[in-house]
């Protein structure tokens, strides 16, 4: 076959590819048809968890009882798809995560995104007329049940921020989607709204089964730009998110080791004395250079994930009820005293990776960052809150070996100064994604509507996706980590 005819068959191919993608794409369109009417509420129902667990500390420290061996927070594999009846609510989320853009954002005046406004409310009516579903019968399966909190999650994320904005600044999420989200938060002990679980732990799938479980092996499979010009950025956010998360379970797992040698100090002589402030300085001295791995990792994001399109295009849609400040209040129709819900959405301070790290080396949090960092705690599956609440436990045999020995003073200094250039990079990033391009929106071919009138006002506060203000938390976070040192 000659050059030109091999071509003419690829070109063949990929075009009855794209048709083949624009007509299921059109089919899951048309399925919206007209809103139907919506149905009646059900009985109203309260977000009461119930408290996690008591830590049995009679059992040694070990971080296999509260993660995956082999994947630390994540799951092995990716999380199953939602079983009928509760199968709806994919169908529901497959319409905006499709090879187009579907929704924009409520705020964005642009012509692009004046064009979608038909469909978007099209697709929260059909939200709205969905009946709510009782998901009793997954409660006992915890994989399952992470899928549904991520779909659920996902539908009130894109529901609340293609509405355009109301006058009366306060949002009703639909009982068919609020109620399932409370009822399934309860059960995993979750915030009941997008979590950073949602957008990295819960969220992917394995290219290849057969390669090695890395962040290069995985596909983001929700995004809120899909389709769009963005999508690769966010999708690279939640990549490197993934790298820090998978070289944090190093730290997790090198932590095991020393912890287990905490908990076993020498009874005898001053030489074995001498021998374990030696192999305790060791486990500090082979933690600092994995710490300083995730400065590394963090700062590699400027290479994939532009900062324009991260803040005009990306972080809108992480905004919950208790980040807006004057904006947006979220009701949960059918949710008793839904004003109390955590739901600041999804933030880097919901990882456990340096609370972990904290509860290790006691670093105690001042009042500019220990608010947030306690409240992002509800924000974690429960198995991770309770490998914290472990450590915590623990970390007072390290300080008092760090009294006795200059060579654990060392190491322990070690690991808090790559802590705290982690956090000062840290702050150098927000700056970089969030306080720099605030005068900027928008973005050539992103949003191109939003001009400094519509870019939500919250936005221009520098407000953290976690509901903080960012860089005096991430100032303080740094400043906690250093004065810890001894």
């Amino acid at each position: 076959m000659s050059t030109l005819s091999r071509y003419h068959s690829l070109f063949q191919l990929w075009f009855l590819s794209s048709l083949r993608t624009f007509f299921a794409y059109l089919h899951k369109v048309l399925r919206l048809g007209a809103p139907s009417a919506p149905t009646p509420t059900p009985q109203p129902i309260r977000f009461e968890p119930e408290p996690d667990a008591p830590l049995d500390l009679e059992k040694p420290y070990n971080h296999e009882r509260y993660l995956d061996p082999e994947t630390g927070a994540f799951p092995r594999h990716g999380l199953p798809h939602l079983p009928q009846p509760l199968f709806v609510y994919e169908e529901i989320l497959a319409l905006v995560n499709g090879p187009f853009p579907a929704l924009s954002l409520g705020e964005d005046k642009s012509e692009e995104a004046i064009s979608r406004r038909a469909f978007g409310e099209k697709w929260r009516a059909k939200v709205r007329a969905q009946p709510t579903l009782d998901f009793t019968p997954i409660k006992e399966d915890t994989p399952t049940l992470q899928r549904a909190h991520a779909v659920l999650a996902w539908l009130v994320h894109f529901y609340v921020h293609s509405t355009p904005p109301p006058p009366n600044k306060e949002i009703v999420v639909p009982a068919s989607i609020a109620q399932p989200l409370v009822q399934v938060s309860q059960w995993l002990k979750i915030a009941p709204v997008l979590t950073y679980a949602d957008t990295v732990l819960w969220n992917f799938e394995l290219e290849d089964e057969a390669k090695p479980f890395t962040a290069n092996n995985m596909t983001f499979t929700t995004l809120f730009n899909m389709g769009s010009e963005a999508a690769r950025d966010e999708s690279e956010f939640y990549r490197c998110c993934a790298w820090i998360e998978q070289r944090g379970f190093d730290c997790t797992k090198l932590i095991t080791s020393l912890v287990e040698d905490l908990e076993c100090p020498p009874v005898s002589n001053d030489l074995d004395k001498r021998d374990y402030y030696e192999l305790i300085a060791d486990h500090l001295r082979g933690l600092a250079p994995v710490v300083s791995d995730l400065t590394d990792i963090l700062m590699s994001v400027k290479n994939s994930c532009r900062p324009n399109a991260f803040y005009s295009s990306i972080r809108p849609w992480y905004r919950g009820s208790d980040t807006e400040g004057d904006g947006l209040r979220w009701v949960y129709e059918g949710v008793e005293d839904c004003g109390s819900l955590e739901l600041s959405g999804p933030s880097a301070g919901q990882t456990s990776t340096f609370h972990v790290l904290d509860a290790l080396l006691g670093v105690q949090h001042n009042d500019k960052s220990k608010p947030f960092m306690d409240r992002m705690l509800q924000y974690m599956p429960s198995e991770q809150r309770a490998l914290i609440r472990h450590l915590q436990h623990t970390s007072h045999y390290l300080r008092a070996l760090v009294d006795e020995s200059d060579m654990v003073k060392a190491g322990y200094n070690g690991v808090l100064d790559a802590m705290a250039k982690f956090r000062t990079d840290h702050l150098q990033v927000a700056v970089r994604y969030v306080v720099s391009p605030k005068d900027k929106c928008p973005i050539t071919g992103l949003s191109g509507g939003m001009s400094a009138g519509g870019c939500p006002a919250q936005q221009r506060k520098s407000r953290g996706t976690g509901g903080n203000e960012l860089s005096t938390m991430l100032r303080g976070s740094r400043d906690s980590t250093r004065s810890t040192r001894a």
